[in-house]
């Protein structure tokens, strides 16, 4: 994958340079300290990752990703975890806060890697088969918006229709595991894929509000950006 980093910090620069140096399948085709520099070269090259820090000069990290039309991957480098959540609205790869390991650095780059095959070798989409209302129906992964559970039933919000099972949330947890999902409150997991933006305590996916509990969303966010 060839990459470029955007960072304004010299010796950060240097670290990021030479964790890409070690790692097989990750070129490094230049390193820019502002957004517009970057940008120039963007204009007549193609890159696959783009390591971008927020805090820069005349243009932030984020305002620069924003104004892309079809923007690589990007994994964000800063020091300030505030810009988690924002990131994650952006959908980003990954959040690398400042000072990172090697390891964690490599573990990023990971995440980039699956989605780059992902991307280029796409696999057909998982279907689960699911009986509601004397009905069998089948349904595919990516369709499910979100999952909630009351009592003993659970009900499935796909982008086309709703289904209510007889179950427990415990159960879809394990049925959905290894796909896009995470439990945001003790009765309701998301589709990760599906997220519009997170707002305080709300995720919002469409018209729907789903709260995020505060036992949860610290959990959730380190699930997501590996905030640790």
């Amino acid at each position: 994958m060839n990459c470029i980093i955007i960072e304004d910090e010299p010796a950060a620069q240097s670290i990021l340079e030479r964790d890409i140096a070690l790692c097989p399948g990750l070129n490094c085709c230049g390193s820019f300290p502002d957004a517009f520099s970057a940008q120039a070269f963007l204009d007549n090259n193609s890159v696959d990752l783009i390591f971008l820090d927020i805090n820069l000069p005349e243009m932030s990290g984020v305002s620069f990703l924003r104004s892309l039309i079809h923007p690589p991957m990007v994994i964000f480098t800063t020091a300030y975890p505030q810009y988690a959540i924002e990131g994650f609205d952006l959908e980003i790869v990954d959040f690398l806060l400042k000072p990172f390991s090697f390891e964690r650095f490599s573990k990023a780059v990971n995440k980039a890697k699956e989605r780059f095959s992902l991307k280029v070798l796409p696999t057909a989409p998982a279907r689960i088969s699911v009986k509601s209302d004397r009905s069998i129906y089948q349904i595919g992964i990516e369709d499910i918006l979100f999952v909630e559970a009351c009592g003993d039933y659970v009900t499935i919000k796909c982008t086309d229709k709703k289904l209510v099972v007889h179950g427990t949330l415990k159960s879809w947890e394990d049925k959905l595991k290894g796909f896009s999902f995470h439990k945001v409150h003790r009765t309701a997991l998301v589709n990760i894929q599906k997220i519009d933006h997170i707002e305080g305590n709300l995720v919002h996916i469409g018209t729907h509000k789903i709260p995020l509990s505060e036992s949860c969303k610290q959990n959730f966010l380190e699930q997501m950006f590996n905030l640790k």
